[in-house]
């Protein structure tokens, strides 16, 4: 469909494994205190690591089970929004944004 069709309903989902997570995040340069963004958090395998380096975290979530599993991290510095990421406010601060990109078998984290 064309880029004025409607919006696509689902997106998919693929689980991030936990090596994969921490070798991203290692690799970011994520500092303590550093603000984070992370759409389409899932069950929180980046999120925690990210939270390990200190980071605060936006994570975001609309699938319920998905959402359920990010409510069950306890950190003061996580902040979980149940959303869908094409309708989120950006944060007004300064903020590092995550994201893992399935169709190029790479993860990226944390673009400044």
């Amino acid at each position: 469909m064309s880029a004025s069709g409607p919006r696509s309903t689902s997106w998919g989902w693929h689980r991030l494994s936990d090596s994969t997570a921490r070798r991203v995040v290692t690799a970011s340069g994520v500092s303590p205190g550093d603000l984070v963004l992370d759409p389409g958090a899932g069950t929180g395998t980046l999120t925690r690591h990210l939270l390990a380096r200190g980071a605060r975290v936006v994570a975001v979530e609309l699938h319920p089970g998905r959402l359920a599993a990010l409510r069950r991290i306890d950190s003061p510095r996580l902040t979980v929004v149940r959303a869908d990421v094409r309708d989120l406010r950006l944060p007004r601060t300064p903020f590092r944004w995550s994201a893992t990109l399935r169709s190029t078998a790479r993860a990226r984290c944390c673009a400044a």
